[in-house]
């Protein structure tokens, strides 16, 4: 009896030393390269394993939490639909289908080149625009060439055929002359010659005379564009731009006559 109380007594503090040695905590650390971690990980006895499996889904979402708080979506997520270039945001350039934009510049030049294909010199004419700036001196006026102008003979005179052009001309004008022309964009004045004259007129050739046109002429409006042309001057850094020297009547000076 007395050994059996005995055992009895040792199977209790068996019992008591094991009960406290399970819920005793233990503490492990790891480095992950970057920086020490600890888990604290508890001995459960004697505990349903449903519990392990609850702990194990709550310490999973903590994880993501913080890894979702502090996630930082790329560059190369934003949609190509999402943006929009600054230069999309520009209004179009004022005057419609003649507006100063490279696709009308390109379809006149075409344009120009089939006419004068078919149509040769005759239906080419070379326009230049006076330079304000010495207007006062009737005598010895500047005209700056701007381009060649096409058009249909048969269908379409020749004011009708820079009218209809002339806000791409009078752009063209201030962009290639920015000091002479360009403030005075809208209020120049435009004169005419025979085509492919330019070589004559520097020579100061007096059988060869330039006329005013006007900028607007009734029906122009009306002109369908593939009936003219358009083949606007260029001037590179090194160019000077071509100018002649005439009166205000656009005809040679005397004292010019004879040189070149």
């Amino acid at each position: 009896m007395i050994c059996s109380s005995s055992r009895l007594v040792q199977t209790v503090v068996a019992i008591a030393i094991l009960m406290q040695f399970s819920s005793m905590t233990f503490a492990t650390s790891y480095h992950d390269g970057n920086y020490d971690m600890k888990h604290q990980h508890k001995k459960l006895a004697f505990m349903p394993s449903t519990l392990s499996t609850v702990n194990q889904q709550k310490h999973k979402h903590n994880i993501s939490t913080v890894i979702n708080r502090h996630k930082v979506s790329p560059l190369n997520m934003v949609e190509e639909k999402d943006y929009m270039s600054p230069m999309r945001k520009r209004p179009a350039p004022k005057g419609g289908d003649t507006a100063y934009c490279n696709e009308n510049i390109l379809r006149q030049q075409r344009y120009y080149n089939d006419i004068r294909k078919a149509g040769g010199t005759d239906c080419v004419q070379d326009v230049y625009v006076k330079d304000p700036g010495t207007a006062e001196d009737v005598d010895n006026i500047r005209y700056w060439y701007v381009g060649k102008v096409a058009r249909c003979t048969g269908t379409v005179s020749s004011e009708l055929a820079i009218a209809r052009q002339i806000n791409l001309l009078e752009e063209h004008a201030t962009r290639i002359r920015p000091v002479e022309l360009g403030r005075h964009f809208g209020s120049l004045e435009f004169y005419a010659a025979p085509g492919d004259t330019e070589l004559l007129l520097t020579q100061n050739n007096p059988s060869v005379r330039i006329q005013k046109v006007s900028k607007e002429v009734k029906g122009s409006e009306s002109v369908p564009l593939l009936e003219v042309g358009l083949d606007l001057s260029i001037v590179t850094n090194q160019g000077q731009g071509l100018f002649i020297i005439r009166t205000e009547d656009g005809i040679v000076p005397p004292h010019l006559i004879g040189s070149e």
